[in-house]
């Protein structure tokens, strides 16, 4: 699991109250919703320098809106 998808599967995990959270799992399925994406996006952007596609992470994978998220940061690194 690269570096970037292990922290923010960990804090999805915080955030929803479950520490099996994976890859392959959909926010909303695990009990997320729009105040925890926005907690959530809090934490990334703070990290990152960019914030995770909300439409991508309520209608994807987690893995799908972590790649998504990383293409940008490679492509636009945070200043």
């Amino acid at each position: 699991m690269h570096e970037i998808q292990k922290i923010i599967i960990d804090w999805v995990g915080e955030f929803v109250e479950n520490p099996e959270v994976s890859p392959e799992d959909n926010f909303l399925d695990l009990g997320g919703h729009s105040l925890l994406a926005m907690n959530l996006n809090t934490v990334v952007q703070q990290r990152f320098g960019h914030e995770l596609d909300v439409r991508v992470l309520f209608e994807e994978s987690l893995g799908s809106a972590i790649a998504e998220l990383q293409d940008r940061v490679v492509r636009q690194p945070a200043r």
